[in-house]
């Protein structure tokens, strides 16, 4: 058999590739075995941080001493690549089983895998480590169903800070846990919320967050319901409080061992199917008590269906005296009673927004519109007694529509500008700078990008202000003018430089900061946050609803709601101390 030379091995043939690398059938001339050998890309082994970690978690993965742990031999690095000696398994692939099944795996073979995996976890997390990348195609299956856990390259130290390679995110966003994207601590929870997220995958044959963009995919683990087996297949009810516990949203509310998931879904193979209308397991999950967080953030992403012609709606005063109506829980009496009478009397608040701007507001899967825009806008409806009506429009069509009083608010990260005081009224609600990111190995950024291509979303000031001035002062300079490319929106922006299209792209600091954090190290910062100023919400010039905005504001600072909310999407570091009404600073 042919054999490419790889140090004291001979790579025979590609078994699989990923994100993380390649992985050949191997034979290792010293001693004399046929193995398999994962090795790195090149950029990882450039990488400090990562290839202490890397060699320090290989060795302690290597000391794992569990049959559903697939034995490492050694590790090291060749010509330039950092490499995994593994023993080689005759197995199938969890998830290439999956992908080329057209139905569900069956219950029974999920809990087997499920308690097999759990044997693994188990024993890692008692030595310390979490493997932080469970997913399908790391579990590997034997013709006699007997599983092994693979690829603990990734796994890490409980406990341990500053490893991970900053603008990178680990792991498969399809099974990462919620706090994995808040940046709080993860230890070995992480892993079991990712073990029944591939559990539910098995029972249903699909995952539980389904999404065409990694901003619906982060969206659905941090703020959507737990899915339910039973509304797949009714059969699988009894798993329905498995999977609740198992992907909890809060750690301490999951199961505190991966044995424990294990077990509960063993039980709930065991148990008996209840037929429709026969038993209250369904509705005793409906009627359990939710802690207020938990409501809040459920709540934020049951917003707006897609309707005709970009509008998302929800209408409830439709066909009612809303005159009349009492005011909706949650309202404060107090402020409700400040709204102008004409916005008051409609019983819902008209708000013009313009996706995708992620994390500020985008669509999930499902077409909800979703972010931290969009979550504190409800919750200052809620407050003023109102329903939100999001109007989807062009960026730069928000403002002359408020000004007309075709919406009552705009929504949509808005720069608070003397310019655009103007026109409007604002009510600062955030602090956001300018930031630009480009792909790695590169050195450009905002003071030496002449000549080069940087991608801006249409009707923002990094595209009507930012970008002009600074090819202005290329072309005085005597150098040639940036390359500036419009997209119509942010999502394009960000594909564009990933795909190389571009040399860089500039946006709002949250909107960069968080596609940086989705890109796992495709993208990085290029340079620091500049030009910072406040979000507002613009409204109609002289209108009292500014004032009733602001209370309304305060009163989320004052509860703790304002600062949960921008923690959750990662907006914290832009929160402001006190609303103001028109505080632009330029």
């Amino acid at each position: 058999m042919d054999a490419t030379p790889f140090g004291h091995y001979r790579l025979q043939k590609l078994i699989g590739r990923g994100g993380m690398g390649e992985v050949y059938q191997a034979y290792d001339t010293k001693t004399d075995r046929v193995v398999a050998l994962k090795v790195l890309p090149h950029h990882m082994a450039t990488d400090g941080t990562f290839q202490q970690r890397f060699r320090r978690e290989s060795q302690a993965a290597a000391g794992l001493n569990d049959p559903h742990v697939v034995p490492i031999h050694g590790f090291g690095e060749i010509d330039g690549r950092l490499y995994l000696d593994m023993r080689l398994i005759e197995g199938r692939n969890l998830g290439t089983m999956l992908q080329e099944s057209d139905r569900p795996l069956g219950a029974p073979f999920a809990v087997t895998v499920v308690e097999q995996v759990a044997h693994a976890l188990d024993a890692a997390h008692r030595t310390g480590l979490i493997h932080r990348d469970i997913k399908p195609s790391n579990i590997l299956i034997t013709g006699r169903d007997f599983v092994y856990l693979i690829d603990f390259g990734l796994a890490r130290t409980a406990g341990e800070k500053g490893l991970t390679t900053a603008g990178s995110t680990l792991g498969t966003l399809a099974y990462m846990a919620p706090e994995r994207f808040e940046g709080g601590e993860v230890d070995f929870r992480s892993d079991i919320y990712a073990l029944t997220c591939v559990l539910y995958e098995c029972l249903t044959g699909s995952r539980p967050y389904p999404a065409e963009s990694l901003e619906q995919q982060i969206a659905g683990h941090m703020v959507n319901p737990v899915p339910r087996p039973s509304d797949t297949d009714p059969r699988l009810a009894a798993f329905d409080e498995v999977i609740a516990k198992g992907m909890a949203k809060k750690p301490d509310q999951r199961y505190q061992s991966a044995g424990e998931l294990a077990a509960a879904a063993r039980r709930a193979l065991t148990a008996p199917v209840r037929r429709a209308g026969s038993g209250s397991r369904h509705s005793a999950r409906t009627q359990r008590t939710i802690p207020t967080k938990t409501l809040a953030a459920a709540a934020a992403v049951v917003v707006l269906a897609a309707a005709a012609l970009g509008l998302w709606r929800w209408a409830p005063w439709q066909g009612d005296d809303a005159g009349r109506r009492p005011l909706p829980a949650g309202a404060v009496e107090s402020i409700a009673a400040t709204v102008p009478a004409d916005i008051r009397q409609t019983g819902r608040l008209v708000i013009g927004v313009n996706v995708p701007y992620a994390p500020m507001e985008f669509k999930n899967a499902d077409g909800q519109l979703v972010g931290f825009d969009v979550e504190l806008m409800n919750a200052v409806s809620r407050v003023l007694g109102l329903v939100p009506d999001y109007r989807d429009t062009p960026f730069d069509a928000i403002i002359p529509a408020v000004a007309g009083g075709s919406f009552n608010v705009g929504m949509s990260s808005v720069t608070d500008t003397k310019e655009r005081e103007a026109l409007v009224d604002f009510v600062t609600y955030l602090e956001a700078g300018t930031q630009w990111a480009r792909r790695p190995g590169t050195a450009l950024g905002p003071s030496s990008a002449c000549g080069l291509k940087v991608g801006v979303s249409e009707g923002t000031l990094q595209a009507t202000e930012e970008l002009p001035a600074k090819s202005d002062q290329c072309t005085a300079a005597g150098m040639p003018p940036i390359d500036m490319v419009v997209f119509k929106s942010q999502d394009e922006v960000t594909a564009a430089l990933v795909n190389g299209e571009l040399d860089a792209m500039s946006a709002d600091s949250p909107v960069t900061g968080f596609a940086i954090k989705l890109s796992r190290g495709d993208l990085v910062p290029a340079g620091e946050v500049f030009d910072s100023a406040p979000y507002g919400w613009p409204v109609h010039k002289g209108s009292g609803l500014a004032d009733s905005l602001r209370q309304a504001l305060e009163h989320l600072m004052e509860t703790g709601e304002y600062r949960a909310i921008a923690t959750m999407w990662g907006v914290e570091r832009g929160m402001i101390d006190a609303p103001a009404l028109n505080g632009a600073t330029r």
